[in-house]
């Protein structure tokens, strides 16, 4: 009888099992693709050796897409390309700068439009100066409201003979108010052949047009002509006014510098009478006197009372 027996395995041995086991693994693992750890110096190596020497392989050129233009494809459709806008950095000088620009630019539109000339003014109180005169003293004429002074304007008009004082207010867009106060004329001061207006306080002023009622005086011993600084004796224009007011058919006067006024008696003499606000005394020393050269039959050719405590008369 045939006894079998188990064969002895080859492979009792630890290592040798070891090993078995090792190559079944790899049997049964697959190949793994090279090591993406290989560098750049390895792979440009490995390429240089397949390339034949002497031939260079062309490389393509990368075209980096425009910030401006977008690419069209080889398919021929569009594709969406990002536009690179240039990058600009505001502050707040930039924003300032701009703000005065603008601004600067609309002051200088509004400055130079004729809705803020002047043309005209709005005058009132003016009865002898003409308005026209008073307009071109003012110094007002096509010019911007944005340069008008109040105060320069109304120097301006108080400057203009005949002219007391002046009020003036400016009004948007263009308007300029003037209300004047005039020299109010007392008297005709007629000097060197010139005539001129007085008011009470002795002002001259460039006589304009007519007054009713106006005394005349006569000046009959200055040969000069007057001007608008002359300024005419308060006591003589004080005399005129009262002679006038206790004479009421008095037309004329007349005057010199040493015996003050006179008129011209209608009984063919002159009278004098001086200066100052006595005249109703004077006036009745001199009918006292009159009537004392009539009764004796005494015709005189002037009869003086410019001293009323001294009067006397010649033949």
């Amino acid at each position: 009888m045939t006894t079998l027996r188990r064969p002895i395995s080859t492979t009792s041995d630890p290592a040798t099992r070891a090993e078995a086991v090792r190559a079944r693994r790899r049997q049964q693992t697959p190949t793994r693709p090279p090591s993406a750890s290989r560098t750049v110096k390895q792979l440009r190596s490995a390429v240089e050796q397949a390339t034949p020497i002497g031939v260079r392989t062309p490389r393509r050129a990368v075209r980096r897409p425009s910030g401006w233009n977008a690419a069209m494809p080889r398919s021929g459709r569009l594709t969406r390309t990002a536009i690179a806008l240039p990058r600009v950095a505001f502050s707040w000088r930039m924003v300032s700068l701009a703000i005065v620009v603008l601004l600067g630019g609309l002051m200088a539109r509004t400055m130079s439009s004729p809705n803020y000339f002047i043309n005209s003014i709005s005058l009132s109180g003016a009865q002898y100066v003409p308005g026209e005169d008073i307009y071109q003293a003012a110094g007002v004429d096509h010019l911007s409201i944005f340069w008008i002074d109040p105060a320069v304007i109304k120097k301006n008009i108080e400057a203009l003979p005949g002219l007391k004082s002046a009020y003036v207010e400016v009004h948007w867009p263009n308007i300029i108010y003037v209300e004047v106060k005039e020299n109010q004329p007392v008297l005709a001061w007629s000097q060197g052949g010139q005539t001129m207006w007085v008011d009470a306080e002795g002002i001259v002023f460039p006589a304009r047009g007519t007054v009713d009622g106006l005394l005349p005086i006569m000046v009959d011993d200055v040969s000069t002509a007057l001007t608008a600084d002359a300024r005419i004796p308060k006591a003589a224009i004080d005399g005129a006014l009262q002679l006038k007011q206790l004479r009421p058919n008095i037309e004329l006067l007349h005057y010199d510098s040493v015996s003050g006024l006179s008129y011209q008696d209608g009984r063919n003499w002159r009278g004098y009478f001086g200066t100052g606000t006595d005249m109703e005394v004077k006036l009745k020393v001199y009918e006292t006197l009159v009537a004392n050269l009539l009764s004796r039959g005494i015709h005189p050719s002037m009869i003086s009372v410019t001293d009323k405590d001294a009067p006397y008369y010649r033949r």
